[in-house]
């Protein structure tokens, strides 16, 4: 069973910590460059790629091994070394300092896992196994990601206007304002949608606005 909490977080302007120079933290940093964090690398080597993330983005590299007490000043922090003894040391420090903390490949020493996800432009899916099978979370990332397309894009934007507009005309009445926003999204096959579904959506916006 799967008791683990979804939620997205707001890296924006954090301080994240990766400790590792290899292609596994390199994925972990493109990913937190995604999320407009400020980010700290340390390793005692790192991969060129690294190197050059560094001089584009909010990336601070620290030439050396890992230290105790380290952790304590950062929101997350990502072990992605090699060695089994420092893993354990960051996620024994992460505990003691209550920093969330990810090691990558040891989901017995996580307090939260990184999900196999993709965004098309506000729209952000993610899936996990629970530290399962990352392989199978991303080929079902990957056959989801294939039935989006455009229209579904501009229907969430119908949408998240429409909901502004309605929170304007019945400021005080949630349960008719979700009934509207259901009836649209049931009344078509959001999954094929065509260019033609989405006319008859903007129709049936403007019979509420």
């Amino acid at each position: 069973m799967n008791y683990l909490y979804p939620v997205f977080l707001k890296l924006e302007n954090k301080d994240c910590l990766v400790i590792g120079g290899g292609k596994v933290a390199e994925r972990k940093i493109l990913s937190l460059i995604e999320s407009k964090a400020r980010i700290t690398v340390i390793s005692p080597k790192v991969s060129k790629n690294i190197s050059d993330l560094s001089r584009k983005y909010p990336v601070q590299i620290l030439k050396r091994n890992y230290q105790k007490g380290d952790i304590k000043d950062f929101f997350i922090a990502i072990a992605a070394t090699d060695s089994d003894s420092t893993n354990r040391l960051i996620a024994k420090e992460a505990a003691k300092y209550k920093i969330l903390c990810n090691v990558v490949d040891a989901p017995e020493k996580c307090s939260f896992f990184v999900p196999s996800s993709f965004h098309k432009k506000d729209l952000k899916i993610a899936i996990s196994t629970n530290g399962k099978s990352p392989s199978l979370a991303k080929k079902l990332r990957e056959e989801i990601q294939n039935l989006i397309n455009d229209e579904v894009i501009e229907l969430l934007n119908l949408l998240g206007k429409l909901r502004k507009k309605l929170k304007k005309i019945y400021p005080d009445d949630e349960k008719k304002r979700e009934k509207i926003l259901e009836s649209i999204v049931n009344s078509e096959n959001i999954l094929s949608l065509t260019k033609k579904d989405i006319k008859k959506i903007k129709n049936k916006i403007k019979k509420w606005i």
